[in-house]
């Protein structure tokens, strides 16, 4: 099967199995976006309409970034593409043809975000976007043509999306692949403590954690683009960044380009074996006997839960060990709210709503993930002496604790702070 007979019967698939309409989620986006730079433009002006844009492609982008292995490896149909007879090329190119697809729609999101800003007033812009550091000797300094104002918030959106569709696929499947590759080794040695033979030969394999390589390199990946695109943040109203904008957004726009295709030149050999050992992954970690016990909030919120405790304790557990990811997010936007306290910006009001925004998405990502397996065996837990109302308090609890720890927490914080 080529690559283009593959992403066809993918198309078909997801039109038969879709149950919205992802045109309609991209244009509900899009003109929520809008109307909150909008809302900024009228209420503070140009600037505070940019910083709102940037704030909330941000947000936007880093749920992207987010979703990448979900497109790549993290599907419900990896299992039965790695067994079938299809070239790793193929599996790659299908799965980067849902990513392009995801990072598109992105894009187009942000750029129509940035459309509020062809309506602002050019003197209010050129005003706005003067230079400051500099006096002039005789006549005004002029700022951004309003032309110029927007086509830089559609440079950085365009730059944002090749580095969804390029760059992060190719980090997750670099990922990925020194997963698959790395798991041969504890393979191989539950093979021996069960009595069957190895084979003698051996490839040299990666020490790592299978959840802190899959969690940790795009979630590093990710938080390094938004870094850079936070420091030359300034560039879009006309100030000069620490760094040089252009070296900066060339640079990723580069990186994304030669990252991907050095990883579809790999492609071919260990696609198929991503896609069989990651979707064995589930497995695998919950049958290694990693155990630990609650800890001391666990313990404390499940004392108070009474018939829910057990699930809760669970749910907890689990969760701590299959998503190291939800507590590094948590902490990050922790951090964030805790530094806007702090710093007290002039406008904090697009941090504050990205923050919040963001997390309030990765929440109910977290929430949906606490009953589908391996969190939750449906068929298994259904046979438990435990209520299905039981174990719907223990997941709304956990999903409670962790917003009231990681966000309530410090935007009460940052809003006594700013009052």
């Amino acid at each position: 099967m080529t690559s283009r007979e593959l992403i066809r019967w993918t198309r078909l698939y997801e039109k038969r199995a879709k149950r919205g309409s992802s045109v309609l989620v991209t244009l509900v986006a899009a003109v929520a976006m809008a109307a909150f730079v909008y809302w900024r433009a009228d209420e503070a002006g140009p600037l505070a309409a940019s910083r709102a844009w940037i704030g909330a492609t941000l947000v936007a982008f880093g749920f992207a970034f987010m979703r990448v292995p979900f497109h790549l490896y993290w599907r419900q149909d990896a299992a039965l593409l790695a067994q079938l007879p299809i070239a790793g090329g193929a599996l790659f190119d299908a799965a980067w043809y849902r990513c392009i697809r995801a990072a598109l729609a992105t894009t187009l999101v942000v750029i129509a975000g940035a459309a509020p800003l062809l309506a602002l007033d050019a003197g209010e812009v050129s005003w706005a976007t003067r230079p400051l550091s500099t006096t002039p000797i005789a006549g005004e300094l002029h700022g951004l043509s309003l032309f110029d104002f927007f086509i830089r918030h559609v440079a950085v959106a365009g730059v944002l999306g090749l580095v969804a569709a390029c760059f992060l696929p190719a980090v997750a499947t670099w990922a990925a692949s020194l997963v698959a590759y790395g798991g041969a080794t504890k393979l191989e040695l539950a093979t021996q403590l069960a009595g069957a033979p190895v084979r003698a030969e051996a490839r040299p394999q990666v020490p790592a954690s299978n959840s802190a390589i899959l969690g940790a390199l795009p979630g590093f990946a990710s938080t390094v683009v938004i870094v850079f695109v936070i420091i030359v943040a300034s560039w879009l109203w006309g100030r000069t960044p620490k760094l040089s904008a252009a070296t900066v957004l060339v640079g990723l726009a580069v990186i994304s380009a030669l990252a991907l295709a050095a990883v579809r030149a790999t492609a071919p050999k260990v696609m198929g074996t991503i896609l069989r050992d990651v979707s064995a992954l589930d497995r695998q970690q919950l049958a290694t006997l990693e155990i630990r016990p609650p800890t001391a909030l666990e313990r404390a919120i499940a004392s108070m839960l009474g018939e829910a405790a057990l699930p809760y304790r669970k749910d907890a557990r689990l969760m701590r060990r299959r998503y190291p990811m939800a507590f590094a997010l948590g902490a990050l936007a922790f951090l964030v709210l805790v530094i806007v306290g702090l710093a007290r910006p002039a406008d904090p009001m697009p941090w504050l709503v990205g923050v919040i925004v963001a997390a309030g998405l990765y929440a109910g990502a977290l929430a949906g993930r606490l009953f589908r397996p391996p969190i939750e065996l449906p068929r298994l837990a259904a046979t438990l002496p435990i209520s299905a109302r039981a174990r719907l308090r223990a997941k709304v609890a956990w999903v409670v604790a962790w917003a009231v720890i990681f966000v309530g927490i410090p935007l009460v914080f940052a809003a006594v702070r700013l009052s």
